[in-house]
């Protein structure tokens, strides 16, 4: 009797036991299209940049020479993007700064990079070194993020994707009347090196 009791609690043990399903883990930007049938995609020089990055932006693809400057502190950085046009002349420039030192994904809340509080942005059309017009974080969009994938410390590589809404809210008229009021990049990857 103890033995077909023991064999029945170590039959039940063993076909009862489920292991957990690990959760499926959400993205932490989400994949995006083009909503709008009239907007049209043009595709910039695909430049063969070993720090690279690209991001859709509505009415262009934009390819990005991309890099990392760790702070002082050690535990922040930022990433800088800089677009170039076949001739080598800078056209658009942005800045995400305040990120953690670390994989994660992370909500880009402020809408200027010289702040202390949080992970800031901003964003300038350029011809070359002269800044044609400046537009800042929206932060009235949702999902402005970048999400830092790896960090290779050994050879100083950054790499990860982000999302993110810009609106111009400078108080004088636009430069630059073809240029949109909001610009949205989305999809966007990046790999690069830092400096410390």
């Amino acid at each position: 009797m103890k033995l077909n009791h023991l064999i029945f609690v170590s039959l039940t043990t063993c076909f009862s036991c489920q292991k957990e399903m690990p959760s499926i883990m959400e993205p932490c930007i989400d994949i995006e299209s083009i909503s709008d049938s009239l907007t049209k995609v043009y595709t910039s020089k695909n430049w063969k940049y070993k720090d690279k990055g690209f991001a859709i932006k509505v009415n262009d693809t934009s390819f990005l020479k991309v890099f990392g400057i760790r702070y002082p502190s050690k535990d922040i950085m930022g990433i800088k993007f800089i677009g170039r046009n076949e001739d080598s002349i800078i056209y658009e420039d942005f800045t995400i700064s305040n990120i953690p030192f670390r994989i994660g994904c992370y909500d880009v809340l402020y809408t200027r990079t010289n702040q202390p509080n949080g992970i800031g942005s901003i964003y300038s059309t350029n011809d070359d070194d002269v800044i044609i017009d400046e537009y800042y974080t929206d932060t009235t969009a949702v999902n402005n993020k970048i999400e830092i994938t790896a960090l290779d410390t050994v050879n100083r590589m950054v790499e990860g994707n982000f999302a993110i809404s810009y609106i111009y809210a400078n108080k004088r008229p636009k430069r630059n009347p073809f240029e949109p009021y909001k610009i949205r990049f989305f999809n966007g990857y990046f790999k690069g090196v830092y400096y410390e």
